[in-house]
């Protein structure tokens, strides 16, 4: 009986063991090729980006090694950071690779990690080494390191748009970019089979991992965490900017760089007419500036004559009380002041200066039935002030003004021209024709005069300025070699970029030159 009853007790087992299995099945089956769904947890782990980036891709090694450490996870972290340290320090880079390994698995899903032991890779190994093809070696390890942090982190937006940082800067901006951007043309670990040869290039591939970045954020609604939407959201246009500008320091102009500058155009704008959070909450557009200045000037002046001489009077009252010496400066304009006077002059003109607080405070004196109307617009103007506030800060933060103007006359047929002839200069230079190559320079300057007299908010302090400075420095070289100088008369007379290069020889090269620009100029 008891046989029986032992037997029938295996049967109930075996039978309920293959009811459990079908739902098991059916919630935990893994993605695969022919079922790309896969089972409900799956299906799950697909819509909330949960688990394993690669779903149905289980990394043994990484829960290996995690179960491994029998719960002293922390310490064998610990432990392989200081083993890393020590290997770098001992520039041993095989097993300093090695332990990142490790430590990858044991730390798979802490963003920092990835960021700074790639960092480590491609911009403190890679310096350490003398040949150029190992130091390539060693950023394209931290870029694949990072590749690997992401198949952990799918969108995150800090890998994401480190993996553009590195791909751009790294490679676009390194001492050795010339031979890096080649590099990385030639590389087929960096581009898919269909990828067109002139869409290999570093720039536009950042562009592209920056685009992604920006995408997890707005399509996948990850935070930003403690990142600057600001410098944030402006990457995908400035990688393109770095293109345009690249392809013509390269030798490539006319058409193929105007559209460069076009599609550099359409980025920046975009990047503008984004509204962002601003530190305070607030959602800003760049772009917007210049239209709320207006409504906000449209609102003081709404307030302003709400009663008639109301400025005059404040004005009348705010002089009064000015000291003698404050009235004798206070109109008087910039020539021929005096330090003193000069600091005196600002100091009553801060004194008299007329506020929307100022006018409410009058109005609710003069006209209190006016009073609550006159507050509620001074609350909207308070509230225009801080985004314009905003708005103007977060611009400087970007240089908005300057990117967005050189994106436009980039595209002008005299800025596009004046590079291309001050590039062949240099080569002419280079082959030995100086006249040919002095003539060259010279057109190129006239071009560019015409570019600053049309956008002169270009030239102080800019990456324009320094190209220009360069082109001016590089045909000095040429002026030296025929024993002449921009002290000579005839070359003097016809540089027609005096005032920008007074402007931006930080480095002084040009003293003694501009020095006797002045004393020639106050002689004329």
């Amino acid at each position: 009986m008891s046989e029986h009853r032992s037997f029938y007790r295996k049967i109930t087992y075996l039978v309920l063991i293959a009811v459990l299995l079908f739902p098991i099945s059916q919630l935990g089956s893994p993605s695969t090729l022919e079922d790309r769904k896969g089972g409900y947890l799956a299906q799950l782990r697909t819509d909330y980006n949960l688990g394993q980036a690669n779903l149905g891709d289980i990394d043994p090694s990484s829960e290996t090694i995690r179960l491994a450490t029998l719960g002293m996870r922390g310490i064998a972290v610990s432990l392989l950071w200081s083993k890393a340290t020590e290997f770098k320090k001992k520039e041993d880079w095989t097993s300093f690779r090695a332990t990142l390994d490790q430590l990858s698995k044991l730390q798979p899903y802490f963003i920092s990690f990835w960021r700074y032991q790639a960092w480590n890779l491609s911009y403190n190994v890679s310096v350490e080494l003398d040949d150029v093809r190992d130091r390539y070696h060693y950023v394209k390890r931290g870029i694949e390191f990072l590749k690997k942090g992401i198949t952990y982190n799918r969108f995150s937006p800090y890998l994401l748009s480190d993996l553009g940082w590195f791909i751009g800067n790294k490679i676009g901006r390194a001492d050795e970019k010339k031979l890096y951007r080649k590099m990385f043309k030639l590389d087929d670990d960096f581009h898919p089979e269909n990828r067109p040869s002139e869409l290999r290039d570093n720039w536009l591939v950042s562009k592209k991992w920056y685009l992604d970045a920006i995408s997890a954020v707005d399509d996948h609604k990850k935070s930003l965490g403690k990142k600057n939407p600001t410098t944030f959201f402006v990457r995908p246009a400035m990688a393109h900017i770095n293109y345009s500008s690249a392809i013509e320091n390269e030798g490539t102009f006319g058409e193929k760089a105007r559209i460069a500058w076009a599609t550099s155009e359409r980025l920046w704008n975009s990047y503008g007419n984004r509204a962002m959070r601003s530190s305070r909450g607030f959602m800003i557009q760049l772009s917007s500036y210049d239209r709320r200045l207006k409504e906000t000037e449209e609102l003081e002046q709404q307030l302003e004559n709400m009663i008639p001489g109301a400025r005059e009077d404040l004005l009348a009252e705010r002089r009064s009380m000015l000291t003698p010496e404050m009235l004798a400066v206070v109109d008087l304009e910039n020539e021929n002041l005096s330090e003193e006077q000069y600091t005196l002059r600002a100091e009553a003109q801060e004194k008299i200066k007329l506020d929307p607080t100022d006018f409410t405070d009058y109005i609710a004196e003069k006209a209190p039935e006016k009073s609550t109307e006159a507050r509620k617009l001074m609350n909207r103007i308070a509230e225009y002030q801080t985004y314009l506030f905003l708005i103007r800060n977060n611009r400087q933060v970007a240089n908005y003004e300057y990117w967005e103007n050189r994106c436009k006359f980039e595209q002008t047929t005299e800025a596009l021209r004046a590079r291309e002839v001050a590039y062949l200069a240099r080569r002419t230079f280079l082959d030995g024709d100086l006249l040919e190559a002095k003539r060259m320079y010279e057109e190129s300057f006239g071009l560019w005069a015409k570019v600053l007299a049309d956008f002169p908010y270009v030239e102080e302090d800019s990456t324009t300025g320094a190209d220009i400075m360069e082109y001016i420095l590089k045909y000095r070289d040429v002026l030296v070699q025929l024993d002449l100088t921009l002290n000579d008369e005839e070359i003097h007379n016809q540089f027609p970029l005096w005032d920008f290069l007074e402007i931006n020889d930080a480095e002084r090269d040009f003293t003694e030159e501009i020095e006797l620009h002045h004393g020639r100029s106050s002689k004329q």
